[in-house]
């Protein structure tokens, strides 16, 4: 019996390997998938300067209240804001408060690299 038990004990080494090997030929034959392609959210706006969203969370406040504006732009080189009541820059979504003490209308200018320029507008009601 000692003789069994030492081709016994000796017997995991084929196990182990032809486990091995076979979870390594399983392995070769998956699929290979290619990484996915990065796609350029922006590619679609092309090279113009566009501003894509300008809009107040309220048109309509009363006096002294506060309201947020918020913009995003792609392409742009700079920005300004007519009233300058806050300072804007380029940015795909920014907001700011507004604290207007008569209607106002607001105008964000975006400017490209080659100087064209786009602009959009709100207006903002003050209720006396």
């Amino acid at each position: 019996m000692d003789a069994m038990a030492k081709l016994v004990r000796l017997m995991w080494v084929p196990v182990l390997l032809v486990a091995l090997y076979t979870g390594w030929v399983f392995w070769q034959r998956r699929p290979v998938t290619p990484p996915p392609r990065q796609i350029d959210p922006l590619a679609a706006y092309g090279n113009h300067v566009r501003i894509l969203q300008f809009y107040a969370k309220s048109s309509e406040l009363a006096r002294g209240d506060t309201t947020l504006v918020c913009y995003s732009a792609v392409n742009a080189k700079a920005m300004r804001l007519d009233p300058p009541v806050e300072r804007v820059w380029p940015a795909l979504s920014r907001c700011f408060e507004v604290t207007p003490s008569a209607s106002t209308r607001y105008t964000l200018i975006a400017e490209g690299a080659d100087h064209t320029t786009v602009s959009q507008s709100i207006e903002i009601q003050v209720k006396r």
